[in-house]
C-alpha cells in the first residue's frame, strides 16, 4: 500500500479558506487579513500568503498592492458570462456521458438525489449544496474527457460558492431540487433534447437569481 504523503501548511491552510468561501463563512467581498487567518489556523503566515495566492488563480480571492486581499464578488456580467460557460460545457459533457456511460451516469444522478430528498428532509443545507456540486461533477466524471473535465474543475469553487449565496433567495433551493430530479429522469430515459431544455432553464435560473439578489442589495 503507497505510503500518503501529510499535507502540507499550504494545502491545510487552501483547504480550510476553500471550504470557508464555498460554503459562506467567508462572504462574497469580505476583506482577508493574513494575520487574522494565521491566528485562526495556528500557522505563519507565509503558507496563509501561499494559499491566498492559489486561490486568486482559482477567482476565488482577488489580492490588490496596498489593499490586501478579499473574497471574490460578482457582477451581472461576470455571472451572465459563468452561465454561457457551464450551458456550453455541461451540455458537450452530458453528450458524452450520454452516449459513453449512460447506466453509470443515471445510476449515479439516481442517488445524489436520493441522497438530496434525505439532506433537505434533515434541514441540512450545507450538506444539500455539497451534493449539488457533487450531482454536476458526474457529468464530467461520466463524460469520459480529461480535458472538459479540467476545464469545469478550474471554476468549480467559484460556481459551488454562487451556489451557496442564491440559496438564500425564496423558493430558489425547491427549484434546483425539483429540476435535478428532472435532469436526472431524463438521464436514465436517455433523452438529450430534454436534458438541453432543462439544463438551460435550470442555468438561465441562476442569472436571474442572481439579478434580483444585486438589485435587492442595491
Amino acid at each position: 500500500m503507497p505510503i500518503t504523503r501529510p499535507k502540507t501548511l499550504k494545502e491545510l491552510a487552501l483547504e480550510q479558506l476553500r471550504d470557508s468561501i464555498i460554503v459562506g463563512d467567508l462572504e462574497m467581498g469580505q476583506m482577508l487579513s493574513e494575520r487574522s487567518i494565521s491566528e485562526k489556523l495556528g500557522v505563519s503566515k507565509s503558507p496563509v500568503r501561499e494559499a491566498l495566492a492559489q486561490l486568486r488563480d482559482e477567482g476565488l480571492v482577488t489580492i490588490e498592492p496596498q489593499k490586501g486581499a478579499r473574497v471574490f464578488s460578482l457582477t451581472e456580467e461576470e455571472v451572465a458570462q459563468i452561465c454561457d460557460f457551464r450551458q456550453a460545457i455541461e451540455t458537450a459533457a452530458f453528450e458524452l456521458a450520454l452516449e459513453r456511460n449512460q447506466q453509470a451516469l443515471a445510476d449515479d444522478m439516481g442517488d445524489v438525489v436520493e441522497d438530496m430528498t434525505k439532506a433537505r428532509r434533515k434541514g441540512d443545507m450545507r450538506r444539500y449544496l455539497a451534493l449539488d456540486n457533487e450531482f454536476h461533477k458526474l457529468i464530467f466524471k461520466h463524460s469520459g474527457n480529461d480535458y472538459l473535465q479540467a476545464s469545469y474543475e478550474r471554476f468549480v469553487g467559484k460556481i459551488a460558492a454562487l451556489r451557496t449565496h442564491l440559496s438564500s433567495q425564496p423558493g430558489h433551493t425547491e427549484h434546483s431540487y425539483e429540476e435535478h430530479k428532472e435532469l436526472a429522469g431524463a438521464v436514465a430515459a436517455g433523452d438529450m433534447q430534454i436534458i438541453r431544455r432543462l439544463l438551460k432553464d435550470h442555468i438561465d435560473r441562476t442569472r436571474q437569481s442572481y439579478s434580483i439578489a444585486i438589485r435587492e442589495n442595491a
